[in-house]
């Protein structure tokens, strides 16, 4: 009868909206499993070192100024005292790159960290105003200092030194309160002998660690930074992007920008001036979140701070995110449920063979747990083989139960042939990143095909004749 066709087909969607459910359960603990490596990850940091950015350095110095501000009962002399900025006015930056993923660990989960040894090479040109101020002005050179910002000074394994003119200034941090309306941590050096020349050189070396990502806030008027690093899976991010040349096991990179770097100097000078708002712009790259390693790292919101920063720089994440690659691979289990029960049901429409709802259910079963095999072995192993052992395994798994349903060796093995050519496409699919919407619709459109020229010559309204209620 019509009507028993029609419930046989109400009764394999009614199963595959079950394991839908199902799937989004799995979904679920991938989701939980990610945000306990997030936190994993974010409470190393916390407790080590957290992603690092830095502000290029630069030379702070007093400037004090008297004016009159008399008024109607008698006349005063007021003074005010202000932080000039002198920000390089050129400046190349080399930075040395040691990473790594098995310092910082913590279970089964491992936080990426780097060790980076900096030398920066340039020189500042003092303005005119500075070394012959006017008669109300006193410029107090005694105090002047090189400041250098850093968002986790736990990350500096020394104290940055600074050589200029043969002599030797190794940093220190802060011990008086100091003017700091940046409101950032920094280490400094007092520059007393700063020559007064109107140009002189500069060397400042630096070895600091971090974990995640390394980021930099570029000043001055030229600037020119490059990067080598032993890490083959980089992630630029910011408001510049480098030119880059990446191998199997390392990478480098140059960035050469002048207009944020010498935007970055403005608003220096302004929040060191006491203006509320260019303060607020540089502290969103040093106030960002800390690193979670993974491919979705930086969310539009953080590309928009970044770029109101005037920032740049590199995340050092994982060849592969197993959430990510465990998650997108979820996305495609209710077309793996349609094509199985859509060639159980050939089977039994072709052959006319009685497969019983359980059957149906022991297959999508079998489906459902591939998704937590991979997850659980991925977080082990790498995730290619995790695919393999997960996938050959179900595949097994089925091959040997389907042969007692189809009643047959050969239709058994026809079948594991379409479960391995699913599972195939499935992964050069997650791999294909840029190619995913196109393998998806191309694979559909193929299975689409298959399913019209293999029922071409079926009479339905026959077939529901013949079909005869299960006893």
């Amino acid at each position: 009868m019509q009507r028993v066709l029609s419930s046989k087909i109400m009764m394999i969607s009614l199963l595959i909206v079950l394991f839908l459910i199902a799937f989004a359960v799995i979904r679920g603990t991938v989701y939980e499993r990610q945000g306990n490596y997030q936190r994993v990850i974010q409470d190393i940091a916390r407790n080590n070192v957290n992603s690092q950015t830095v502000l290029t350095p630069f030379i702070i110095v007093p400037v004090t100024s008297t004016y009159d501000c008399s008024d109607d009962k008698k006349s005063k002399v007021c003074t005010s005292r202000n932080q000039v900025v002198i920000s390089p006015e050129s400046m190349e930056w080399k930075n040395k790159v040691d990473v790594d993923d098995q310092s910082f660990k913590r279970g089964i989960y491992r936080a990426i960290s780097y060790h980076n040894q900096a030398i920066m090479t340039g020189h500042f040109v003092l303005n005119d105003k500075l070394l012959h101020p006017e008669a109300n002005q006193q410029v107090d050179w005694s105090k002047a200092k090189m400041r250098i910002y850093l968002s986790d000074l736990r990350g500096l394994k020394s104290q940055p030194v600074l050589t200029m003119n043969q002599q030797k200034f190794v940093f220190e941090f802060p011990r008086d309160e100091e003017i700091n309306p940046l409101a950032v941590v920094y280490t400094h050096t007092s520059l007393q002998d700063l020559p007064k020349s109107n140009r002189f050189d500069f060397t400042v070396s630096m070895d600091m660690a971090g974990t995640g990502s390394l980021q930099f806030l570029p000043l001055g008027k030229e600037l020119s930074l490059a990067m080598v690093a032993n890490w083959p899976h980089p992630s630029f991010f910011g408001e510049s992007l480098p030119t880059k040349n990446i191998t199997s096991k390392s990478f480098n990179a140059d960035w050469k920008n002048t207009y944020i770097a010498n935007r970055n100097s403005q608003l220096l000078a302004g929040c060191m001036d006491a203006n509320t708002e260019s303060c607020k712009q540089l502290q969103q790259a040093f106030h960002r979140p800390v690193s979670s390693n993974t491919r979705a790292e930086y969310s539009q919101g953080d590309a928009n701070n970044l770029a109101v920063a005037g920032s740049f720089g590199v995340s050092f994440i994982q060849a592969v995110d197993v959430y990510l690659m465990t998650d997108r691979a979820i996305k495609y289990a209710a077309l793996f449920l349609v094509i199985t029960f859509g060639a159980f049901f050939l089977f039994e429409i072709l052959k006319d063979l009685r497969i019983h709802p359980m059957q149906y259910a022991l297959v999508g079963a079998a489906l459902a747990v591939f998704y937590v095999l991979l997850l659980s072995f991925s977080e082990h192993i790498n995730f290619a083989l995790a695919y393999g052992v997960s996938s050959a395994a179900c595949i097994s798994l089925m091959t040997f139960y389907v042969s007692y349903v189809l009643k047959s060796i050969a239709r058994s093995l026809l079948f594991s042939t379409i479960l391995a050519a699913m599972y195939g496409t499935m992964f050069v699919i997650l791999q294909s990143e840029d190619y995913t919407l196109m393998l998806g619709s191309v694979l559909v459109f193929v299975l689409i095909a298959v399913m019209m020229f293999l029922t071409r010559h079926v009479d339905w309204y026959e077939l529901g004749q013949k079909v005869q209620p299960q006893e």
